[in-house]
């Protein structure tokens, strides 16, 4: 199915060297930057086919999915314009900077007959299919609460002009900043956590900007909270905590704990990350081992399936692409898509509550909804 990117900033770059992962499914009908540089150095990398306008790349017959990777703030201005074209559109995370956003352009998109999808797709990945397959098959029992850490490092203090994308774009520091960890990260866990457990039903969470000068220059006019914390219901009494900062030390690990033991993803965004059992230690000695040597407490399952994205350095740990993959087909069989808009509304609805607790009561119930997700077929044994 034909595909064309709009944005081609730092993370375009990992969407396009995952594509060779779907030439089967998915074909590149040409990219478009605003900035002609930006669009020159990319094309000229990847040696793809470079619309001179957005109107052109939206009149193009050959595109029938636009893939957004602008930045945040211009997510919902392309994605509006690539509904009224008629496209359907696959956007980067999040959907829109509000429910109220996100919730106008799913009603754009169903009104139009469009399908409107949204990242992250980490929850199609390895990791988090085999720990799902675990929670399915009983392994820890019944679950009541999951720990999902997104904790950055001080990326301020970082050596993040150095971060160079293949096409030679700089990581964007001051959109990150000023957008937050929060709006940028937490989908990955929510996803996780809603494919899993199904919808949000009820968010208590707390924000806060702890470092307001990030050493940006010129200053930034409005930095984001640098962290939050939220914990989040689900039904049947499940209860998951997610933290997102770029203060506090790297850690990504999501942990999901059960009656009977605990299942643990050391990295959230790595698709080949290794997924631990470990049993609920009762014992004093158990629970010494556990604390010291953590490594020795449990056993690591196998994998699902073995991850098809090669590892290596400068290669991106996560399949990009495999989300734009599942819109394609769900629209070439006529199904539903597994990163639908309810999702992508619910996932930014959530997000913002994590962001702005002060737009809510706390504790507040979730507005949007969301249906089941089915497993992939591959981790299910179908």
């Amino acid at each position: 199915m034909g595909i064309a990117i709009v944005g081609c900033g730092y993370v375009a770059d990992s969407y396009r060297y995952c594509l060779q992962l779907h030439g089967g499914a998915l074909r590149l009908t040409g990219v478009y930057d605003r900035d002609s540089e930006r669009l020159s150095a990319f094309s000229g990398y990847w040696k793809d086919a470079a619309y001179p306008s957005l109107d052109a790349l939206l009149a193009d017959p050959a595109c029938r999915i636009v893939l957004n990777l602008t930045d945040p703030h211009n997510h919902a201005a392309v994605t509006r314009a690539a509904l009224a074209a008629g496209k359907h559109v696959y956007s980067e995370k999040p959907l829109g900077l509000s429910a109220q956003e996100a919730q106008e352009l799913a009603g754009l998109a169903e009104r139009a007959g469009l399908r409107l999808a949204g990242a992250p797709c980490n929850f199609l990945g390895e990791s988090v299919q085999t720990a799902w397959a675990a929670v399915r098959a009983g392994a820890i029992g019944r679950v009541r609460l999951v720990y999902a850490e997104l904790d950055d490092g001080m990326v301020h203090r970082a050596d993040y002009t150095n971060w160079i994308s293949r096409s030679g774009r700089a990581w964007p520091a001051r959109g990150e900043f000023e957008t937050g960890c929060t709006y940028e990260h937490a989908g990955y866990a929510l996803g996780a956590l809603i494919a899993m457990f199904g919808p949000v039903r009820q968010v208590s969470a707390y924000s806060t900007l702890l470092i307001a000068d990030k050493k940006t220059r010129p200053p930034l006019e409005n930095p984001a909270p640098d962290f939050s914390t939220g914990c989040l219901e689900f039904d049947g009494g499940i209860v998951a905590r997610v933290t997102n900062s770029i203060i506090a030390p790297y850690d990504h690990r999501f942990r999901i704990v059960g009656e009977e033991g605990v299942i643990d993803i050391a990295e959230i965004w790595d698709y080949g990350s290794s997924v631990i059992l470990r049993r609920a230690a009762t014992g004093r000695l158990g629970r010494l081992i556990e604390r010291r040597w953590p490594q020795l407490s449990g056993r690591r399952l196998k994998p699902v399936r073995a991850p098809l994205l090669k590892r290596g350095p400068g290669r991106p740990t996560m399949d990009f692409m495999r989300g734009v993959a599942e819109l394609a087909s769900a629209i070439y069989e006529d199904r539903p898509c597994k990163l639908d808009a309810a999702l992508a509304m619910h996932i930014t609805e959530v997000t913002e509550m994590l962001q702005h607790p002060d737009r809510f009561a706390q504790p507040s119930p979730v507005a949007s909804s969301c249906k089941p997700i089915e497993p992939e077929a591959w981790a299910t044994g179908r």
